[in-house]
């Protein structure tokens, strides 16, 4: 095993999707990219308006989103064309990636876990309290400014109006304040990316293992995975077998007497008794995407994700067969939480040196380098951020005794996020602990102690704001950013130019979501809207629950839970240990990262399955092909990938809408796990 993983590290030290660069662009060609970016960001947001938010169907769904993928797939087998018969028109290499970079952090925008998100977290306490429910006593606790008051204009986002019109005047206000705080999310994630890609980028050298598909479309290299016949042969192959797994599934949902592999398989039926019940959870998924992309992850990372996942699960049967019976148990999502945190220290504790030196630097007036002039901005951005996003919590009455913690939880949540898609690259998107930022501090200090801390109105705010804790915006934007700093580095755009593409495409796109969203909602009714049947968009449903927890933990506050205490603290020392082995060890083949990615999850994890295999694939090419043959095996993986995001994201979603609206919702995959 040691061979291999010295094997592997020089693989990726010569990872050969990372080619070089075409030259720098000129101005034209940055704006002609960003003027590209920003109306293809406005065309999706019609696009979500007329299928996402009717239907339910996600359009907007996969890491990467499925719609940056698909535009950099038709750009680039558009180019060839282009440059023969229309030159002038022909994209670069680096135009193509910036557009992609842009449609990232604008599509998650409009996607499932943004605004769709956070919208009725503002309105959800006025409408489910409005005929004297539990709820209305405390939505008085919101400040004037931070929500919608007219009640005809909340009860018809829920229930939709007459005429389909919004209420603007009603919403320009809160949405205004609102807008400031996100940006100043969108911006401190970008100056803290800004400050940790020096050490990420540059001297350790993180592999990136996501970008081998916006790369690998945009290449232009014809020799890098050896002769051009095998080179396509086994890109055919790994696209036929991305083939012929979804023309199964879908001729099964058209004929159901053909019999197909279906996209998962749980496995709870096979243990239906005590002490297997544990194994109940275990659900396969095949994820033929993220098969593909495991390729290019470490060994170390696919082998402890699946390691640490069945160590969970046999640690469960444990406890059952020991008769301990506490619901939860082993406290997953706990454990990951935990593990979130130490793995945040030790990341901070490892850029030390760096940002300490940085701010040195940053710091000497006489210090007049041209290059110091980003870092003196990411530092201010920064500081000026955070400092603002802690004043809004403030203005709102939102206690800092409770505020700080929460904030520095999450900060730690987004580095650790960030990492992980810097190292492993692995294409899903619940990969942190989603909810325990909030159940973190709320049960290390306890609800009542909570309660004494901020009163009422806090208590109140914290659920107002527990958007950020469940769903992953700072975290997304941070591991997008991230990977557009890194593709900027490779393909010499200019940092600027970066900075002007992705605030414009988070300007755009974030008005481009309000639009969506209350357009559909007070079209439709948000209780009807994404094909719901009346009772409320997923979204809006989990924005309920929170209140009527909060509501509830109010009246009657629970008592400190001590075994998920003692489950974070675990998850919190296992990460140190397993940091300290690693040190001392080299080749320990246990990685810290794929802890999280096996428990944050929680029982369910879908991770596992698709990253074995992977591990299994990838170890057994090296032991008995080498690099060599490691390299050449490149071609098969990313046609399994690229076939499984065309075929079953892009392909099929079009195609049967053709056929029927039944036949495009019986076969409907929801990419990034």
């Amino acid at each position: 095993m040691a061979s291999d993983r010295t094997t592997e590290r020089t693989a990726r030290a010569k990872t050969a999707f990372l080619l070089p660069a075409e030259a720098p662009m000129t101005a034209r060609r940055a704006a002609i990219a960003i003027a590209v970016g920003l109306a293809l960001i406005v065309l999706l947001d019609m696009a979500v308006r007329r299928t996402e938010m009717v239907t339910g169907r996600y359009i907007t769904s996969g890491v990467p989103p499925l719609p940056a993928f698909a535009t950099v797939l038709f750009l680039s087998l558009l180019r060839p064309f282009l440059r023969r018969y229309m030159p002038r028109l022909s994209p670069t290499r680096a135009q193509i990636l910036l557009i992609y970079i842009m449609l990232t952090v604008a599509v998650i925008l409009t996607g499932s876990y943004h605004v769709r998100a956070f919208l009725p977290h503002l309105l959800s306490m006025q409408y489910w309290g409005r005929d004297g429910g539990p709820l209305g006593q405390f939505a008085r606790h919101l400040p004037a400014w931070y929500a919608p008051r007219d009640m005809k204009a909340i009860i018809d986002y829920y229930q939709g109006s007459e005429n389909g019109t919004v209420p603007w005047g009603v919403w320009i206000g809160p949405l205004a304040i609102w807008s400031l705080f996100l940006a100043a999310i969108f911006l401190g994630v970008f100056s803290l990316v800004n400050l940790v890609q020096r050490q990420w980028i540059r001297h350790e050298k993180l592999s990136f293992p996501l970008l081998a598909l916006p790369l690998a479309m945009t290449s232009e290299e014809r020799d890098i995975y050896g002769s051009k016949s095998a080179r396509r042969a086994l890109f055919i192959l790994g696209f036929g077998i991305a083939l012929l797994f979804n023309g199964l599934n879908i001729l099964h949902t058209l004929y159901p007497a053909i019999p197909s592999p279906g996209f998962y398989k749980p496995l709870g039926e096979y243990f239906p008794n005590r002490p297997w019940t544990p194994l109940q959870s275990v659900i396969i998924y095949y994820m033929l995407e993220s098969v593909g992309i495991g390729y290019f992850v470490p060994l170390e990372i696919t082998f402890s994700t699946w390691f640490f996942y069945f160590a969970n699960r046999l640690f469960a049967i444990a406890g059952t067969m020991a008769g301990y019976d506490e619901p939860g148990f082993p406290f997953t999502q706990e454990q990951a939480a935990g593990g979130y945190l130490a793995m945040g220290l030790l990341l901070l504790w490892g850029l030390r040196a760096t940002l300490k030196e940085s701010l040195r630097r940053c710091l000497n007036r006489s210090d007049r380098d041209p290059q110091l002039g980003p870092e003196r901005w990411a530092w201010v951005g920064l500081v000026v951020c955070t400092a603002f996003a802690l004043g809004f919590c403030w203005a709102a009455g939102f206690s800092m005794k409770l505020a700080l913690p929460y904030f520095v939880i999450i900060g730690l949540f987004v580095l650790v996020y960030a990492r992980i898609r810097a190292e492993t690259g692995v294409p899903f998107g619940f990969i942190y602990p989603y909810g325990l930022p909030k159940e973190t501090v709320l049960n290390t200090l306890s609800v009542s102690r909570a309660l004494n801390w901020g009163g009422t109105r806090s208590f109140v705010l914290f659920s107002s704001l527990a958007w950020l804790s469940r769903h992953h915006f700072p975290e997304e934007q941070a591991a997008y950013q991230l990977d557009g700093v890194k593709l900027a580095e490779e393909n010499k755009i200019s940092r600027r130019t970066l900075f002007l593409a992705l605030i414009l495409a988070f300007a755009v796109g974030l008005a481009g979501a309000y639009w969506v969203h209350l357009s559909a909602y007070y079209d439709l009714g948000c209780n009807m809207a994404g094909g719901g049947t009346g009772g409320g968009e997923y979204r809006a449903i989990v924005a309920q629950q929170e209140y009527e927890q909060m509501a509830s933990r109010i009246a009657s506050p629970p008592s400190q839970s001590v075994p998920r205490i003692v489950a974070t603290g675990g998850g919190f020392g296992f990460i140190l240990l397993l940091s300290v082995i690693r040190r001392a060890m080299i080749g320990f083949p246990l990685h810290p990262l794929g802890f999280l990615l096996a428990t944050a999850y929680g029982d369910s994890a879908t991770a596992w399955f698709p990253l074995g295999l992977a591990w299994l694939l990838k170890a057994l090419i090296l032991k008995f092909g080498g690099l060599t043959t490691y390299r050449k095996g490149m071609p098969f993986f990313l046609g399994l990938a690229i076939g499984h995001f065309f075929l079953a994201g892009i392909f099929w979603p079009v195609f049967s809408l053709l056929i029927a609206k039944e036949a495009s919702q019986s076969y409907h995959l929801y990419f990034g796990g």
